[in-house]
């Protein structure tokens, strides 16, 4: 008998065949997803709550989680694991464990991954609450840098950026996984065409899935591109991932989760996912337009008092500061087969 092919019921008998630590690496994950749905209807301090789920993703992912290597990695792995499907099925299952837990957690609950546990998303968040600390100080001491100050900021950022590439390959051999790179620069463009008012933001949200296919397209090609983060996954010096981490906390200082809104690839898949998702936000009653929704969301998934799903990471801000109560989780699933019941 070949080894490398096993019976389907034995991936039935013993799923969580010790591969790498597999077992550990999903108790773990599925613990902290479910720790989340426990404390999304925590309606008190729910904010507060979101950010200590986000400190101690960050430790899982960090400190267990072997399999991720970031959103690109997520990705890869999961074509990866559908190759191995038939042939070795615990291999096949621990590559696939974490994309599965993910996407149907996002089909059931919403994409809660994006605004609770992602370690790229948090790092992103973190720099935003540093930047909103450092506006209300400048406004005590009545400093508050105009546009010109900000864009000679990201144009001094993004100078430094270039000199940091340009020394790397004079001081090492690039390979095709340091395409991580591209990513940042493209960020950073990004950014400025935004802030400068070149382009709209709404224009450019659409990257996302020219993102998404070239991972795709590169992991079909079996072509390794890092993601960012990645540096703190596996343990290689990897001085691309690094620096596009830094780059993409940069720019959250300028602007919130840009990673997340421009060229996040997982972010795309997300949004797919949610359009079908059974929990999401949906904006009911009449609105005053006060705004207060759109303010606190901090990638920009509301406007005009309705919440775009492909955007939406669901963090809950806008249910939790609505002053009117009108913006709510709804759970569609249940609201279409009411709809239907009545009908019968």
């Amino acid at each position: 008998m070949d080894t490398n092919y096993l019976p389907l019921w034995k991936t039935l008998e013993s799923p969580l065949v010790a591969l790498d630590e597999s077992h550990v690496e999903l108790f773990s994950v599925l613990a902290l997803f479910l720790l989340t749905l426990l404390v999304l209807n925590v309606r008190r301090h729910r904010q507060g709550v979101r950010h200590l789920v986000q400190g101690l993703a960050i430790l899982v992912f960090f400190y267990i989680v072997y399999s991720c290597l970031g959103v690109f990695g997520m990705i890869r792995n999961t074509l990866h694991g559908i190759t191995l499907i038939g042939t070795v099925f615990t291999e096949s299952f621990f590559w696939m464990s974490l994309p599965v837990v993910v996407l149907s957690f996002a089909l059931m609950s919403g994409p809660f991954f994006c605004g609770w546990i992602c370690p790229t998303g948090t790092l992103q968040e973190i720099m935003v609450i540093l930047r909103e600390n450092l506006g209300r100080l400048g406004a005590r001491v009545r400093l508050r840098p105009g546009p010109a100050t900000r864009n000679v900021l990201l144009f001094l950022f993004f100078a430094g950026f270039m000199l940091l590439v340009f020394w790397m390959g004079s001081t090492r051999q690039f390979y095709v996984e340091d395409s991580s790179l591209y990513w940042g620069a493209s960020l950073f463009l990004l950014l400025f065409l935004v802030l400068s008012g070149v382009v709209r933001d709404e224009a450019i949200r659409g990257l996302r899935a020219a993102s998404f296919w070239i991972i795709v397209i590169s992991a079909l090609l079996r072509t390794t591109i890092v993601s960012p983060v990645h540096f703190a996954f596996a343990d290689v010096r990897d001085p691309a991932s690094a620096l596009t981490t830094l780059v993409l906390m940069v720019a959250s200082l300028f602007l919130a989760r840009a990673w997340c809104r421009y060229i996040c690839p997982w972010g795309y898949l997300m949004g797919l996912i949610h359009r079908r998702s059974r929990l999401r936000v949906q904006a009911e009653g009449e609105c005053r337009d006060c705004g207060v929704c759109a303010r606190v969301c901090r990638v920009g998934a509301i406007q005009a008092g309705r919440v775009r799903l492909d955007q939406c990471q669901f963090c809950l801000a806008c249910v939790d500061r609505c002053p009117q109560g009108r913006m709510k989780v709804v759970d569609t699933w249940q609201a279409k087969t009411d709809n239907q019941c009545s009908t019968s």
